[in-house]
């Protein structure tokens, strides 16, 4: 089992961008096939309002991310030159190969000497990129530059009643350096339900072709293609609701914390019906487990933690100490928390994206 504490490696920096478009479930509940009973329900009951995507369907989350580097160089000061190592955790890479981050050490201007490398990851994906970037700092090297997130709007079919309204485009970048800061992790994966959470084609198993481009009509009553996502709700959220307050008394356990001791807990936003029945299970109340990104933003894959903290804690983490639970849960199946110290990082609010300006 994966218990991992380290006694060096601080969050420095944390900036997240997130689509240039606007979309409000009211607008597009005719293109989903929703009554007026239907909309109501699913904005009470998950949460849906409006989710931001990316306008021009050419832009890849490696833009995203390169929005908010910069920007958190011009915040930190931080020369890029000075940069160790780039992880890149994306399920929308630039290209199938090389590794998008490879492309990115040389679009934001870091060394040559620096490693870059892409970890193919959505839900639990910022968590176990912040562990990697943890263990490199343990490693010796003295400053990370951490990228998550996707352009969503890309595997989720526009006529998918299911997992379409969900979905947002965001892409983060979170720096990580070189100094005394006590954290706990705790990771798990579980490949027999890797099926509840999948794009069937355009790898090698089921190849992209003709057929995989057509949309059909499915069983759950959604209309997508096999090179779309599909989500098997009710087993996401049975495993989400026995996994993740399971995961939370491991951590804490591990770490020796009680939760009162926790400032906040940053999940990962599936939706705000999971959110809320883990926040009752767990006895937490809203102002420590914001929910909101969901419905402003929409589900935002390896970006939703740290965009959450951009949009709705960019004060409390700017301002002040703080011990925080971060936690993600989904595709895999895979599941991790950790419990990190954070003292005054930059953390503004998001930004949107401008373009091939940037």
């Amino acid at each position: 089992m994966a218990k991992v504490r380290f006694d060096k490696g601080a969050i420095k920096a944390i900036v997240t961008t997130v689509g240039d478009r606007l979309l409000s479930i009211d607008e597009e509940a005719e293109k989903f096939g929703y009554d007026e009973r239907t909309l109501k329900r699913v904005k009470k009951s998950m949460g849906f309002h409006t989710r931001r995507v990316v306008s021009d369907p050419s832009v890849c989350t490696s833009d995203l991310c390169a929005q908010s580097a910069g920007r958190l160089f011009e915040l930190t000061g931080v020369d890029p030159a000075s940069i160790d190592a780039l992880i890149m955790v994306t399920q929308t890479p630039d290209y199938r190969a090389p590794s998008t981050a490879i492309i990115l050490q040389d679009r934001l201007g870091l060394g040559t000497g620096t490693v870059a490398f892409d970890i193919n990851l959505g839900c639990s994906g910022f968590i176990n990129g912040l562990y990697t970037a943890y263990a490199m700092i343990a490693s010796g090297l003295q400053r990370v530059l951490l990228c998550v997130g996707d352009v969503a709007s890309k595997f989720a079919y526009e006529r998918d009643k299911v997992l379409t309204p969900l979905m947002g485009d965001a892409g983060s970048a979170i720096l990580i350096e070189a100094e005394a800061s006590e954290s706990h992790f705790v990771l798990h994966s579980d490949g027999s339900g890797f099926e509840h959470l999948i794009i069937p084609a355009g790898g090698c198993r089921y190849p992209c072709s003709l057929e995989a481009l057509e949309p059909k009509a499915r069983p759950d009553g959604a209309v997508r293609r096999d090179v779309d996502m599909y989500m098997n709700g009710g087993e996401i959220f049975n495993f989400t609701l026995k996994a993740v307050p399971e995961m939370f008394d491991e951590l804490f356990a591990f770490a020796g914390v009680e939760k009162e001791r926790i400032d906040y807990f940053v999940l990962h936003q599936a939706n705000r019906y999971i959110l809320q029945n883990i926040a009752k299970r767990i006895g937490v109340d809203e102002e420590r487990l914001p929910m909101k990104t969901v419905t402003e933003y929409g589900n935002q894959n390896s970006a939703s933690i740290p965009g959450t903290i951009n949009a709705f804690l960019h004060e409390p983490f700017s301002g002040r100490s703080l011990r925080s639970v971060f936690a993600g849960f989904g595709i895999g199946l895979s599941w991790g928390a950790c419990l990190v110290e954070t003292d005054g990082i930059v953390a503004p609010e998001p930004l949107i994206y401008k373009g091939a300006s940037t």
